[in-house]
């Protein structure tokens, strides 16, 4: 159960697998590039995760999985990781962008990092 993301014409395109998607209640998240401050790959998920609440839709499997919204002072975070793989983290304090930070379990962390970072450095 893994999250596939990439980027598609100016925008970092997240899709959630049936499971994710159905415990988050939304399938794919669309953000602009332009909203991208920080990406970086966490080898331990756990310390993607900000101390925050639940939102209504956040689910999880204790010890295996994680799917959500997370509302915490500075917005809301969207995760969906998957327990003992590194997280994908894009910081997006961004008025466009819904989250502030999406923390994701990625087949390749590191190459969508490296994609996301010439990405955005090429828009700029």
């Amino acid at each position: 159960m893994r999250v596939r993301a990439r980027v598609e014409g100016g925008q970092l395109v997240v899709r959630l697998p049936w499971r994710m998607a159905v415990a988050a209640r939304r399938r794919v998240v669309r953000t602009p590039l332009e909203a991208v401050s920080e990406v970086r790959v966490e080898p331990s998920w756990w310390r993607a995760l900000r101390l925050g609440t639940p939102g209504r839709h956040y689910r999880f499997r204790a010890g295996r999985w994680c799917a959500g919204e997370l509302v915490h002072a500075r917005g809301r975070d969207l995760l969906a990781l998957v327990a003992g793989e590194p997280a994908l983290v894009v910081d997006l304090p961004h008025p466009q962008s819904p989250y502030t930070r999406l923390a994701l379990s990625v087949p390749d962390p590191h190459g969508i990092a490296a994609a996301l970072r010439h990405s955005t450095a090429r828009d700029t």
